[in-house]
């Protein structure tokens, strides 16, 4: 495995605390009826799930097993939709019970690349 690669996932293990505490502060803002600072955040969670979403896609090599990636996409789209109809606590959950158990998964399989 090479030190880049390994170097990127340390960061990247690092970063989806930030990035899974982001999409708690998002689903917090909605419940609270805040929709501005709710979709003040939503950048800044939607930059950091393509910046893992890169390092998935980069690191294929050294998962132990495939890092599945492929719903993302779907629910992000759904997510676009629920803020166009202005539904936002359709919003929250959908980050809450879709986005957030994704980027659990990709945490714990980048953890089990590290705890090896």
């Amino acid at each position: 495995m090479s030190n880049e690669k390994m170097e990127v996932i340390i960061t990247a293990n690092e970063y989806l605390n930030n990035l899974e505490e982001g999409i708690h502060q998002v689903v917090e803002a909605f419940q609270q009826e805040d929709e501005k600072k709710g979709c003040s955040l939503i950048p800044l969670v939607a930059e950091g799930i393509n910046w893992i979403i890169d390092v998935v896609n980069l690191t294929k090599d050294i998962q132990k097993e495939n890092i599945d990636i492929s719903q993302i996409d779907e629910k992000l789209e759904e997510i676009v939709e629920a803020i166009e109809s202005e539904d936002y606590i359709l919003v929250g959950d959908l980050f809450e019970y879709e986005i957030l158990p994704i980027i659990e998964n990709i945490h714990e399989n980048i953890r089990n690349i590290l705890e090896n």
